[in-house]
């Protein structure tokens, strides 16, 4: 707030003694109605924040492992604390996946060879947000911490490949190109050099095969949304997935029975 120094002001000008009483007057008068005005300001501003009881958000998070998306329930405990309804569907890769072509064939596309399954993890449960900073003590950024826990359930859908494959016809040797389920132990797909292309990806959803397991989340946010009903926040944490029974991702490579992972979300909902 700029101070104004009525008397430097007064002797600067020769005012008369009874203009100065004046001035003096109205300038204390301003200042209480200054102060009643940023009184209920701040009544106002706590009235609009208790007002909004619940919040409803979604949005995407790109973590370590791969990408995904969130939604979020949310309902005040008290001014500061929140209970927070989780779900989360993201996918999962393994560390040494990753995309090669046939050298040998020029219309060839990128696939994973090695890969087992593509992995997804659906994630449900209960956390608590709280408040750090209101956005008034931080220039309209509200800093929040987030925890939760809860059951998940991990998803693997088999990896089809489009394989080529030799068939002797007529005392000559013929490349046919099949769709198979990826199999190590299969000898045409025993080297990326028998493979033309990926198979469909949705090929072999109804054998997919369900691993239960368990999370648990740790992370910061910074809401900036400038309007109150609105809420706009990045999210950055650590999420840990575990499921007691190793999810088969890669052939060849060590599979983990538990995935830490650093995240970014990118949130926007709404309060009401």
């Amino acid at each position: 707030m700029t101070y104004f120094n009525c008397h430097s002001s007064f002797q600067y000008f020769q005012f008369s003694k009874d203009l100065k009483k004046f001035f003096l007057l109205v300038c204390s008068a301003m200042a209480v109605i200054c102060t009643s005005a940023q009184e209920k300001l701040a009544d106002a501003d706590n009235d609009a924040t208790i007002r909004f009881k619940n919040e409803m958000v979604g949005g995407v998070n790109l973590h370590s492992g791969g990408w995904g998306l969130t939604f979020r329930r949310g309902w005040h405990m008290t001014g500061y604390k929140k209970h927070l309804m989780v779900f989360d569907l993201v996918n999962m890769r393994h560390p040494k996946q990753f995309k090669q072509a046939n050298p040998f064939y020029d219309g060839s596309k990128p696939f994973f060879f090695g890969k087992l399954n593509y992995v997804f993890i659906l994630r449900g449960g209960y956390g608590r947000q709280g408040i750090i900073y209101s956005k008034a003590e931080r220039s309209g950024v509200e800093v929040r911490y987030h925890y939760g826990i809860g059951p998940s359930l991990g998803i693997a859908k088999p990896v089809y490949l489009d394989v080529i494959v030799d068939e002797a016809f007529n005392n000559d040797t013929l490349e046919f190109i099949q769709t198979r389920q990826y199999d190590p132990l299969d000898p045409d797909q025993a080297s990326p050099e028998s493979i033309y292309a990926p198979g469909p990806f949705l090929k072999g959803l109804g054998v997919s095969k369900f691993y239960p397991g368990a999370w648990g989340r740790l992370s910061l946010s910074f809401e900036y949304a400038a309007w109150q009903r609105k809420i706009a926040a990045i999210e950055t944490g650590l999420i840990v997935d575990y499921f007691p029974k190793t999810i088969p991702i890669m052939a060849f490579n060590k599979n983990q029975p538990a995935y830490i992972n650093f995240y970014i979300s990118f949130i926007w909902g709404s309060k009401y």
